[in-house]
């Protein structure tokens, strides 16, 4: 159980859920714009090549040179840490928490299972990725999922590519949650990705309740057959519903992509005194709830773990390890 579930003051309908989330995901994303900055401004310095796209630009100097302080450190910190992960191709090791599982049997099975497994999904690759997230944010995300991959063969038959668990990064800016919650396995997760309309039909077929999934998927399409009807400047209100990176809500429709918002957690409804535990609910376009189900794990929580550099008290967004670095770069 969460700390703080969602709160929703209506019943639970599901067009109603939709905009409930995807509010929560504006209204928490919003408050750590400050943060953001900073991360973009840290970003402009490990990769800037002279000082015009970094906030030096402003300063009256006669040159734009500009020394990588951060960018070396930066490389240095990740050379090492992935070095101390991953010192050598037989990186992983068994710990048995009883007699019977460390039995040589069950113990070689395992570390062949996991070392074959580990290599043909490019673990250590996922890894240097959150590695770096753990470097330029102080906050590393990963979740993991089961991934059943075939090719399809002319003669009918199917070639297993690959079969098993899959390690996956989620970008700091890609997800929200309560930073005041005991830990972040108490807190509520929204996760927001992107995915072509072809990606998107294979979730559906994955999912228990196709039939509400499809009505959604036809709601949109009703909606995107609209919006080609009308011109650009006969959406110009609707220019306040943007997405993220995609402009106005017009030219988001235009695009091939859709955007989700996938709620981990629990939900109030403050109305009715209802409270629902351990919900997975996947949301698109901020308006259609296209899956509302429990949480398919074993553990009865998200499969979404986060590590921190330097924890704040009161806060779980940590510190990152070139947070106070940052002044060395300024020209005065």
């Amino acid at each position: 159980m969460t700390d703080k579930p969602l709160e929703i003051t209506r019943a639970f309908k599901r067009d109603d859920l939709a905009t409930f989330i995807a509010h929560t995901w504006g209204t928490y994303n919003a408050q750590r714009q400050s943060k953001i900055n900073e991360w973009k401004e840290l970003r402009n310095y490990i990769f800037a090549t002279d000082t015009g796209t970094t906030s030096n630009s402003a300063n009256p100097w006669k040159n734009s040179t500009t020394l990588p302080k951060l960018c070396q450190i930066r490389d240095n910190l990740h050379s090492n840490y992935l070095s101390a992960l991953f010192p050598n191709d037989n990186w992983l090791r068994w710990e048995a928490y009883d007699q019977e599982s460390s039995v040589k049997e069950k113990r070689d099975a395992i570390l062949a299972y996991m070392s074959n497994k580990t290599r043909q999904s490019n673990f250590r690759i996922e890894v240097g990725k959150m590695l770096l997230d753990y470097i330029d944010y102080g906050n590393a995300f990963g979740t993991v999922e089961f991934v059943n991959d075939y090719q399809e063969n002319e003669d009918g038959t199917r070639t297993v590519k690959y079969v098993g668990p899959i390690s996956r990064r989620i970008s700091p800016l890609d997800i929200v949650f309560n930073p005041v919650a005991s830990s972040f396995e108490n807190s509520f997760k929204i996760v927001r990705s992107f995915v072509t309309a072809g990606a998107l039909q294979n979730i559906v077929d994955k999912l228990a309740d196709q039939d509400a999934a499809r009505k959604a998927l036809q709601r949109r399409g009703e909606l995107l057959k609209h919006a080609n009807h009308l011109g650009t400047t006969d959406l110009g209100k609707a220019e306040g519903l943007a997405v993220d990176g995609f402009g106005s809500y017009f030219e988001y429709l235009q695009s091939n992509y859709v955007e989700l918002l996938t709620f981990y957690g629990d939900i109030h409804d403050a109305t009715t005194g209802e409270l629902r535990r351990d919900r997975k609910v996947i949301v698109i376009d901020r308006m259609w709830v296209i899956s509302d189900e429990s949480i398919p794990s074993w553990l009865g929580r998200a499969p979404i773990y986060h590590v921190g550099w330097r924890n704040r008290p009161d806060n779980l967004w940590a510190m990152g390890p070139l947070d106070n670095l940052v002044g060395m770069q300024y020209r005065t």
